[in-house]
């Protein structure tokens, strides 16, 4: 089955957005139950989870464009960043309104 460009942008920016509220909800819930860890400790896990989801959400954002290019797909990668660009920008939006009105 072919999936259209414009759908692979969309999931693959409902993949960066699921991936980062499963993050954060993950931040909240061991913040409840672990409390505050040493100041050196917590700053050093903070960046190794920077590293590490950047490492995940630059595979779910480039990882099929990279796959295009590299099949001389050059035109196609460049719709599918340019949709998952988009639709992230929109989650993004979204959200800000959703926060903006629940307060």
């Amino acid at each position: 089955m072919k999936l259209n460009q414009s759908f692979i942008g969309f999931l693959q920016a409902a993949g960066v957005f699921l991936y980062c509220a499963i993050v954060s909800g993950v931040f909240r819930i061991s913040s409840k139950f672990f409390g505050t860890p040493p100041e050196f400790l917590s700053t050093a896990l903070m960046l190794v989870i920077f590293v590490f989801s950047a490492a995940i959400t630059g595979s779910i954002v480039f990882g099929y464009p990279a796959y295009l290019v590299l099949n001389r797909r050059v035109k196609e990668a460049l719709f599918v960043l340019a949709y998952t660009l988009i639709y992230l920008s929109a989650f993004i939006i979204a959200t800000g309104i959703v926060l903006y009105l629940w307060k």
